[in-house]
């Protein structure tokens, strides 16, 4: 049975089909492929992944904390607004983003609100630390692991939006940079939307072409195919100043 809530407006049963009574046939609804999607999206969130954490849930720029942080980095809040307003083009042109900057200048919190306008917008997705993700992936190799490890590389790779976080933040060695390799190498062939953060640090000049130096070239070149240019965002931790 695929969603019963699935409120369609020509009538079919749970599965997606009508019934003709003059061949006594069936046939599938027009709605049927959307209920598949979303069954299908419903199915990866329940095995592999979660929407986002409580804090960062029922974003909006009227408050806090995405008017304050569209106060203080005016420029990144009104790109990463217009890319949510646009939800709907970028995700189905696999069109992504980059968060770079400094910790604790809002990053994580612009990248789950195009994550949060992605869900509303019928979308599914996936939000992992990169650290997260990657100890997952090596613990599913164990004997009887649930999820499976083809169904987190399954759900990385077909799921309509990515969000990772911290990306240079994993220590690099060969099994790393191949699974990361692998995540951005297939979501990169199926024109998958990724968003992705990552910090430098503060008082550094801001050298994106540091990343590919972590993650490795092959990776990096995909991504930046994938994302264009890096959202920069400099300046002092806020969180350190909130708590001073």
């Amino acid at each position: 049975m695929l969603d019963p809530d699935f409120d369609c407006p020509n009538g079919c049963d749970a599965n997606g089909f009508l019934f003709d009574e003059t061949t006594r046939s069936a046939y599938a609804c027009t709605c049927r492929e959307e209920r598949l999607r979303r069954q299908v999206h419903a199915d990866m969130e329940d095995n592999v992944g979660r929407y986002a954490p409580s804090r960062f849930q029922n974003l909006d720029f009227s408050e806090l904390p995405l008017s304050g942080i569209a106060e203080r980095h005016t420029a990144a809040a009104s790109v990463v607004r217009r890319f949510g307003d646009r939800i709907d083009d970028n995700i189905r042109k696999g069109q992504g983003l980059w968060l770079l900057g400094n910790k604790g200048t809002g990053k994580t919190t612009l990248a789950y609100y195009v994550a949060q306008q992605a869900r509303a917008g019928g979308f599914s997705v996936l939000t992992r630390n990169t650290t997260d993700l990657l100890n997952e992936i090596r613990d599913s190799y164990k004997v009887d692991a649930q999820p499976t490890t083809r169904e987190i590389i399954n759900a990385v790779t077909h799921v309509d939006l990515l969000h990772l976080e911290d990306v240079a933040v994993p220590r690099p060695n060969d099994w790393v940079l191949e699974q990361l390799y692998t995540i951005v190498n297939r979501r990169y062939e199926y024109n998958k939307a990724i968003v992705f953060t990552s910090d430098f640090p503060f008082g550094e000049h801001v050298n994106p072409a540091k990343l590919g130096e972590h993650i490795g070239e092959r990776t990096y070149s995909r991504l930046m195919q994938m994302v264009g240019d890096p959202i920069p965002m400099t300046g002092a931790d806020y969180r350190m100043q909130v708590g001073a």
